[in-house]
């Protein structure tokens, strides 16, 4: 789906205040929407209805002081805007003397090779290198994480009461000891998920090097591949949407004992109408699978859900961006537009927040954390996603995030409206 493009000139970025990613206030789900509509911006002349090229691509850019968006040719002096470097609105070069916008530097000549970071080359099949995520983060710097390491036995429902900051950032429980959870022995391998599930069961595989969907998948033809040494695998692949609920996997799993006292699917979700044979939101039992040098790129989870995640095997890399009200409106303007295809998000934002997890280890990630994630080496994982009582307002802020980006259907929380609507 063709969508209008904006850019950003900044290459640094006013730091966003820290705000707890907790709102007290759960407004409706109407009142969640950007201030002014996809089609408009500020500078639009008063009284006019908006006009523009329909089989054109609208460029949109960003004042490097208040944050706010506007058509090029709205606020623009009508140059050429790949020639701008920092870029300030009339209102903010009137309010500060000092300001001036500035220009890049002309490029200069060189005869050496250089990577291609274009991230449009991944769309459109050109360069399309399935390591070339591993050699872009090599580029990059990013923040130690901040985040609590806890034991199993301290998360519990007396954490959320006892301490304002829980379910506000991610923890790492690093051993699974008294977490109340249940999962396969350490030895167990693909190969077992595929006799457990069946090797004829249809498996959504993504393209790493496009971001993309490849059809035609079973279990047991990622098996064949899973089990392949890396250096004869022609492509990089991941599963990260396989749900085993119903299958004989999912027996021998339990979630931690905190996401069952908070899931909505779980306490709400009429006990009749739950299982085997029946339609329900079924997000609680995940199956992921990454070969080594796999990349999943920056997203919200469905619904702003929370989501605990276990390393069975293996080992994965997160980063993670901080929900605050500007980062999220970045991260709408950037998702699901030309500029996603050639802007690193992690560019855009204030802190970019890095954090290693080894097997054995398990994280419960909060409403609304923009992540991605990297896998360094071949792994196996376990977790599921749950809505709760504890952010509303997030939830419902990531769910119109969804809404105004035109996300599919079948990458939204099955049943969102029905779910919601036992909760009240």
């Amino acid at each position: 789906m063709a969508r209008n493009s904006r850019r950003s000139t900044r290459n640094d970025v006013q730091k966003s205040p820290r705000m707890s990613p907790l709102p007290s206030k759960s407004p409706p789900a109407t009142t969640e929407i950007a201030e002014h509509s996809d089609e408009s911006c500020p500078a639009c002349p008063v009284g006019s209805p908006h006009e523009s090229n329909p089989f054109s691509k609208e460029q949109w850019v960003r004042c490097d002081v208040c944050m706010t968006w506007y058509h090029w040719r709205c606020a623009g002096s009508g140059g050429d805007l790949d020639t701008v470097d920092k870029w300030y609105c009339s209102a903010c070069l009137e309010a500060n003397s000092d300001l001036s916008i500035t220009f890049k530097a002309p490029a200069r000549k060189s005869f050496r090779k250089r990577t291609q970071r274009d991230y449009a080359n991944l769309n459109s099949g050109l360069g399309s290198d399935p390591r070339r995520w591993s050699r872009l983060l090599e580029n990059k710097t990013f923040k130690e994480d901040p985040f609590k390491r806890l034991a199993g036995s301290e998360v519990r429902l007396e954490w959320l009461e006892e301490d304002q900051t829980a379910m506000t950032e991610p923890i790492i429980i690093e051993h699974p000891d008294d977490l109340g959870m249940t999962m396969p022995p350490n030895d167990f391998t693909v190969d077992d998920v595929v006799e457990l599930v069946g090797k004829d069961t249809p498996v959504e595989v993504i393209d790493v090097a496009s971001q993309s969907a490849s059809p035609g998948w079973t279990l047991g033809k990622w098996n064949e591949y899973f089990n392949l040494d890396s250096e004869v695998r022609e492509k990089i692949c991941n599963v990260i949407s396989l749900e085993i609920s119903g299958t004989r996997l999912a027996d021998k799993i339990l979630p931690p004992r905190l996401v069952r006292d908070l899931d909505w699917v779980e306490n709400y979700w009429p006990s009749t109408r739950k299982g085997k044979g029946h339609v329900y939101p079924k997000v609680q039992l995940y199956c992921l699978m990454g070969v080594a040098y796999a990349w999943t790129d920056w997203h919200v989870d469905f619904a702003g859900s929370s989501v605990y995640y276990h390393i069975l095997r293996g080992s994965k890399i997160f980063y993670f961006i901080r929900p605050t009200p500007e980062n999220l409106k970045t991260y709408e303007k950037w998702s699901g537009t030309e500029l996603q295809n050639h802007s690193w998000l992690g560019d855009m934002v204030d802190d970019v927040y890095k954090v290693e997890l080894k097997q054995g280890n398990t994280m419960i990630i909060p409403a609304g954390w923009i992540h991605a994630v990297y896998t360094p080496v071949d792994t196996l994982v376990f977790g599921g996603n749950f809505l709760h009582s504890y952010d509303v307002g997030k939830q419902l802020r990531v769910r119109n995030i969804e809404i105004a980006t035109q996300v599919p259907k079948k990458f939204r929380f099955p049943m969102f409206t029905k779910y919601a609507s036992l909760h009240r």
